[in-house]
């Protein structure tokens, strides 16, 4: 229901718009001042709508956004605003025992693998969020250009796992699902062993 409410499709309110207004000019035609009463009204609620949801922003929205932000953080080397974005017991796991916990350790770990690999670039060509429980979910798909592959476009797939904490939405997990020419193993060797 909140995102009927505060997330809502650009089309909905526009629906709602058109209605109005053919409410509006039949009621204007036919002399009717109640169906164009009803018709203003109508517009009216469309224009509300779309400005609650416009300016209300929903858990899944404040999430899609902080993965943006993490994503773009880590290629511009935006620490503070990387290290912020974690609560202090953040994992990285690959969903099996081994795992770098801890929000200052996986930090060296991505600054370290990011100067390693001579991170040039990264953007999300997909982005996709769901709620579960009281975890908000976020899968990217990431293709990111760096000097260890000679500026070859690398795709990786990843899922993110966001907690409420102390009045905001904190990266709690992150897994890999795929990076293309890498094996989970691989990935693995590449960070330090916890």
């Amino acid at each position: 229901m909140r995102d009927l409410l505060f997330s809502v499709p650009w089309y909905l309110p526009t629906l709602l718009v058109i209605a109005g207004l053919a409410l509006f000019v039949s009621g204007n035609r036919r002399q009717k001042p109640q169906l164009r009463t009803s018709g203003v009204a109508v517009i009216g609620l469309a224009i509300l709508w779309a400005v609650v949801s416009y300016l209300v922003e929903t858990p899944k929205e404040i999430c899609e956004r902080e993965t943006r932000q993490y994503v773009r953080a880590i290629v511009d080397r935006d620490w503070p605003t990387f290290d912020r974005l974690m609560e202090p017991a953040v994992r990285f796991t690959d969903g099996t025992d081994w795992q770098i916990a801890g929000r200052d350790t996986w930090a060296a770990d991505v600054k370290s693998g990011a100067e390693q690999i001579g991170l040039k670039g990264a953007s999300i060509s997909s982005l996709t969020v769901s709620e579960t429980g009281d975890a908000i979910i976020t899968t990217i798909t990431v293709y990111s250009t760096q000097d260890a592959t000679l500026d070859r476009p690398v795709d990786s797939e990843w899922t993110l796992e966001w907690r409420r904490s102390g009045g905001q939405w904190l990266l709690h997990e992150l897994r890999p699902v795929r990076v293309s020419g890498a094996s989970l193993d691989q990935v693995r060797g590449m960070l330090r062993k916890h």
